[in-house]
């Protein structure tokens, strides 16, 4: 087990673990950094552990069923946006967002993420989760999980000269909402 912490994308070596060394390793390996791109569709903590859950859950179900044709990483990140589109459209969705209206329910980041990000990261964050879906998931695809334009390409299915345009429209939407909060203060 050792042997995989040292390299972050292993497609030969995971199909010779057993399902629970496998998915001990995907939790270890990707876990935490899931969960954060999860966050980025959702933008509620609690909504994040279910489709966590769930995407593990598929994942589980499904590893057998990995190629190699992409990057396992690549393979992976598919699998939860595409749990967090599906999410995204159920009409479980659309109740929970309507409750959190009545409500009033405000889904903050938590202690430890405002105590590690000072005020200028926050604001970048939140003007990022402001930003349409698929301005934000290119974004974060791009400069938070370092795939490249032809990965995210293949991961969300669009032409690459599609993501480039995304990722300058969500450039400059991002400077005009950090230009308002900055003129706000």
């Amino acid at each position: 087990m050792k042997a995989l912490n040292g390299n972050m994308d292993y497609p030969i070596y995971i199909h010779t673990l057993s399902r629970d060394e496998a998915m001990e390793w995907i939790m270890d390996e990707y876990g935490e950094s899931l969960k954060r791109f999860i966050y980025t569709y959702v933008k509620n903590k609690a909504q994040t552990d279910d489709i966590f859950q769930d995407v593990l859950f598929t994942v589980y179900q499904k590893i057998d069923t990995y190629q190699g044709r992409a990057s396992f990483k690549n393979w992976l990140y598919q699998v939860t946006a595409n749990k967090c589109k599906d999410y995204l459209r159920s009409p479980f969705h659309r109740i929970f967002i309507w409750k959190e209206e009545i409500t009033g329910v405000v889904s903050d980041s938590t202690p430890e993420t405002r105590y590690l990000l000072d005020e200028q990261k926050r604001s970048v964050i939140e003007a990022i989760l402001k930003l349409p879906i698929k301005y934000r998931e290119v974004l974060v695809l791009q400069y938070y999980k370092e795939f490249s334009i032809q990965e995210i390409s293949d991961l969300l299915k669009v032409n690459p000269s599609t993501i480039k345009t995304r990722i300058m429209r969500a450039k400059e939407k991002l400077k005009d909402l950090l230009k308002e909060d900055f003129l706000n203060e």
